[in-house]
């Protein structure tokens, strides 16, 4: 299912400010998103090569009083294991889930 990708992304996070200088400097554990509405699932989300976008995200949330200062942290991540969703064999097997699930839930 999963294909191992031997490269390496830019990736910039959105966050508050304090948190953003805390993981700079190794003073902050990265903790995973747990909340119900993630995305794709629990961890840590990142803009891909898109710093602004990262930055429009944070302000965002900093406008609606959910942080108190817009920060952006960026990494060099290695993606190892990919379920890569630019990858049409993926958004095959993503749209036959889709519809398995739809079925689980009409059954229940």
């Amino acid at each position: 299912m999963y294909d191992i990708r031997p490269n390496l992304v830019i990736g910039f996070h959105g966050c508050d400010k304090s948190i953003a200088d805390k993981l700079i400097t190794n003073q902050a554990v990265i903790e995973k998103s747990e909340k119900p509405y993630d995305w794709l699932g629990h961890g840590m989300y990142f803009w891909e090569n898109n710093l602004e976008r990262a930055r429009q995200w944070a302000e965002d949330k900093q406008r609606r009083g959910e942080i108190k200062e817009a920060g952006v942290v960026g990494a060099v991540l290695q993606l190892g294991n990919c379920l890569d969703f630019l990858d049409s064999k993926y958004l095959n097997l993503l749209a036959v889930y889709y519809k398995l699930m739809v079925a689980n839930l009409i059954v229940l």
